[in-house]
């Protein structure tokens, strides 16, 4: 039976937690650079009963940029990093495919969030997908998950764009807490909770 005080939120990676490379790939440690305040958010989230499930496209493996074996790699030391900094991440997916393949797990399409629905039970009506992208706000409607789109100039805003229905934030610290104060405020949760420490690990959706 699922734990009612875990809460989950939905992340992508790139453009969120670590810097994108813009026209590229991270395809090494050297080029993991986490965003400001990322790991701070990752903790912020924890101490108040979320765990993190990062849902993210990584076509660099089937365009053979990166081999599985290198973002495994990669993996574990970002996760390390997270675990130190005091941040719950429980689950990694990763869609592996070009964009020519056509799979449901690749966003826009739902099939990676579906996955991690399966897994760990959530309500997709109640569990926020930050992301940066149209492809991210996409998957997230498709699921059925409210989402928060992270973009930089977020500050200047006086309004939402009109292609965002939900809420904007300048970075993930910022998405972090909007989340919380609005989903402790809705559902009257205490504001902060000792969330369980599973193991960390990561899962590469639909290999072929």
């Amino acid at each position: 039976m699922p734990n009612e005080l875990q809460r989950y939120v939905l992340l992508d990676r790139d453009g969120v937690i670590n810097r994108r490379i813009l026209g590229g790939y991270v395809t090494s440690w050297k080029e993991f650079e986490f965003l400001p305040r990322a790991l701070e958010a990752l903790q912020y989230l924890a101490v108040h009963g979320y765990a993190a499930l990062v849902i993210s496209n990584q076509a660099c493996v089937g365009k053979n940029l990166l081999t599985i074996a290198r973002l495994e790699s990669i993996t574990q030391r970002f996760l390390t990093e997270v675990a130190l900094a005091g941040g719950n991440i429980k689950q990694v997916y990763y869609c592996v495919h070009m964009p020519k393949d056509d799979c449901n797990c690749r966003k826009p399409k739902p099939g990676s969030i579906q996955r991690a629905q399966l897994d760990f039970a959530f309500v997709s009506q109640t569990t926020y997908f930050v992301g940066d992208s149209p492809e991210d706000m996409q998957a997230a409607g498709s699921a059925g998950c409210p989402a928060v789109l992270v973009r930089r100039d977020a500050f200047l805003e006086t309004r939402l764009p009109r292609e965002v229905s939900t809420m904007v934030a300048s970075n993930l610290y910022e998405a972090a807490t909007m989340i919380v104060a609005k989903q402790t405020r809705n559902a009257g949760w205490p504001e902060s909770v000792v969330p369980a420490r599973d193991s960390n690990k990561y899962f590469h959706a639909h290999q072929r």
